[in-house]
């Protein structure tokens, strides 16, 4: 007979906490007692009980010392009682149990009436309650789902040793009888695992034993998973349970045990199966001596028990300082919850998930993902603090030494500046000196922050205790790439030719351009052909922009640049905007004895001859216009080939009264046609 003990079974997270709490309790000196069993299983009751620890029902049967709240934890009326007997409080509650009591608090504060789906009797159910001022419905199946009335807005939460997809069966019910559903899905991630396990199992053997007390919410869900794969399922609470014709003709056993069942009742079965195995033995030797023979000296059932010991041995939690492979069964924004064998789930905090700047560790991994991890303690209420990020720290660490002493490249990513250079995720932190960013002088450092290049290691030592442990450079790589740049750029350049650049430093006299390995001269006078008080006034730093080759200077290496050639003049833009006879705006710019100059686009003047300042005559120009005033002007004439262009005020003047004059006649033979009918006539008498 061959028995297999399912991947997980035994103690959750949450039972070893409570369990380690009140451990530490009993070795105290102090007297402590429970509020109600601390798990549902009398041995472990039993087990504390023999330590000291004993049971009651309410506050008031504590006589002396003070109260340890169970796994399943409590409503907040017992904890202000208890304040307010000066009772000392052990608060081992489940922390999943506690996040269950905060939604059904929130949930409440916010107005929603809330179904929680559970059984009424259940201690953790009995503490919902309480966290929701009783104003909860509780739902056991689905038939009861069924009955609940339309509501507007509606929370849905569940216990956490319910099955997950009868939960999911219900709320799918309860969606459209509100206008607003909220739901939880608290169903305990460590029991679920339990009992896909056991599902597996079952389909496995001939038999499955289920192990945990009859009062546990969680083993009768185990039990019910077995049966509903249609193997025989056998329900015990401790080897004592176990009788030996319930095996007579198995051939493998299944062997799984609830959340709160202890490790020592799930060896003492062991023992009991393989007790049996070696009864069954023996009766088959009786038969066939030859037989006996080989099978003893063979040590089947010893070694099958070995088997059984080794896996037992996996119920063992990882010690601190220990580097395991866990499964990830829950992420939120703050922390992820591990599996990491040995029937055991610890926390990863944010903190610890990477070096990186992360707001949710939902960014980073999901359920099902496979993590390597290190075992930093056990917290004082006996959670299991983990940390990726110093393996990953180490991992990196480790191949970053191999490419150092190798002069390899490594790849990374800029993340921050700091006095004197740039941080950069190379798998770890390292640092980059603001002298080694480029092949000369950086200005602004924060510029490459998020970008991406490679590095050489130019000084590492893992074991430095101040300062930084790798430190980074670019500087010859840049030199190298400038030099390979620039030779490319010379066998290809050419007087005449368009290029791409982009804007490196400007300065009085122009602006320096980048074109790819090399840079060239764009002068102030090249920029635009109307006249630049500035280069800052229409370029900036890191602009990109097309740049005419005006000259080269091979021998000096020089480049001479003109943005002026890739723009239309002024005069150009004239003659594609206007014609003679438009009225356009525009603005004095200087005053002569025989008129005013009229700016029409910047670089390009008019003339208004004094003779069409104004139709009247005009003894100085000055008396009708100002420099700077803003005027609307008739073009006249435009002269392409001695780029002159005349204008008139004139005879804009003289076309708004003719429309003025024009609108009021209209206006009145209008009124002529279309009488008022509103006009009251002179009365007369009638003689």
């Amino acid at each position: 007979m061959q028995f297999i003990l399912a991947k997980r079974a035994g103690f959750c997270s949450g039972v070893k906490k409570a369990f380690q709490i009140t451990e530490d309790a009993s070795q105290s000196g102090s007297r402590w007692s429970t509020l109600g069993p601390l798990v549902h299983n009398h041995d472990v009751v039993r087990y504390f009980q023999a330590r000291g620890i004993a049971t009651v029902e309410s506050l008031p049967d504590i006589a002396e010392g003070g109260v340890i709240i169970r796994s399943h934890g409590v409503t907040p009326a017992i904890l202000v009682e208890a304040k307010e007997k000066d009772i000392p409080v052990l608060d081992a509650t489940c922390p999943l149990v506690k996040r269950v009591q905060e939604l059904a608090e929130l949930l409440s504060n916010e107005g929603y009436d809330i179904i929680i789906f559970g059984d009424r009797k259940h201690p953790e159910v009995r503490g919902l309650l309480g966290w929701c001022a009783e104003k909860a419905t509780v739902v056991a199946n689905l038939e009861e789902a069924c009955s609940y009335p339309n509501v507007k807005r509606l929370g849905i939460i569940s216990q956490t040793t319910k099955d997950e997809q009868e939960f999911f069966r219900i709320a799918a019910h309860l969606l459209p009888k509100a206008q607003e559903v909220r739901v939880f899905n608290t169903t305990c991630a460590a029991t679920r695992q339990r009992q896909e396990a056991a599902r597996e199992l079952s389909r496995e053997v001939d038999l499955m034993l289920v192990i945990g007390d009859r009062n546990s919410s969680n083993t009768k869900t185990l039990v019910q998973e077995c049966q509903q794969t249609g193997v025989r399922t056998l329900w015990i609470q401790s080897a004592a349970d176990i009788e030996a014709q319930e095996f007579s003709e198995v051939s493998k056993v299944g062997i799984t045990a609830g959340a709160s069942t202890p490790d020592w009742i799930i060896k003492e079965v062991l023992n009991k199966m393989a007790e049996f195995e070696v009864g069954a033995l023996q009766e088959q030797n009786q038969v066939n001596q030859e037989q006996e023979n080989q099978l003893l000296e063979n040590n089947a059932p010893e070694e099958n028990f070995a088997r059984m010991e080794a896996e037992m041995a996996d119920l063992a939690s990882p010690n601190r300082g220990d580097i395991v492979k866990g499964i990830v069964i829950q992420v939120t924004d703050d922390e992820v919850m591990v599996d990491v064998g040995g029937k055991s789930e610890g926390i990863i905090p944010l903190r610890e998930m990477s070096f990186k700047d992360v707001h949710s560790a939902k960014d980073l991994v999901e359920i099902g993902d496979e993590l390597e991890v290190l075992v930093l303690k056990w917290d004082d209420d006996g959670t299991i603090l983990l940390s990726k990020k110093k393996v990953d720290s180490k991992r990196a660490m480790d191949k970053l030494e191999e490419d150092f002493k190798e002069g390899r490249l490594v790849d990374g990513t800029i993340v921050g500046s700091v006095k004197g250079g740039l941080l950069v995720d190379v798998g770890v932190v390292a640092f980059l000196p603001a002298s080694h960013v480029e092949d000369g002088y950086v200005k602004d450092l924060d510029e490459y922050i998020g970008k991406n290049f490679k590095f050489n290691i130019i000084e590492f030592n893992r074991h430095k205790k101040r300062g930084s442990q790798i430190v980074l450079s670019r500087k010859q790589l840049v030199e190298g790439e400038r030099t390979k740049q620039k030779e490319e750029f010379w066998a290809k350049i050419e007087e005449g030719q368009t290029v791409k650049g982009r804007v490196k430093r400007i300065v009085d006299y122009g602006a320096f351009i980048d074109l790819g390995g090399f840079e060239g001269l764009l002068h102030v006078s090249e920029m635009d052909h109307v006249r630049v008080s500035h280069p800052s006034a229409i370029l900036k730093e890191g602009d990109e922009i097309d740049v005419y080759i005006l000259a080269l200077d091979r021998d000096k290496q020089r480049v001479s640049l003109s943005r002026k050639k890739l723009l239309k003049s002024p005069w150009e833009i004239v003659v594609e905007k206007y014609k003679e006879g438009d009225i356009i705006d525009g603005k004095v710019v200087r005053i002569a004895p025989f008129g005013a100059f009229v700016e029409i686009e910047p670089g390009v003047d008019g003339l208004v001859h004094i003779s069409q300042l104004a139709n009247r005559r005009v003894e100085k120009p000055q008396d009708v216009v100002s420099v700077n005033q803003p005027v609307k002007v008739k073009i006249l004439s435009i002269d392409t080939q001695e780029k002159r262009i005349g204008l008139s005020i004139k005879e804009v003047v003289a076309e708004a009264e003719q429309d003025e004059v024009q609108e009021f006649l209209e206006k009145q033979d209008q009124e002529v046609l279309e009488p008022d009918s509103k006009a009251i006539l002179p009365q007369t008498e009638d003689f």
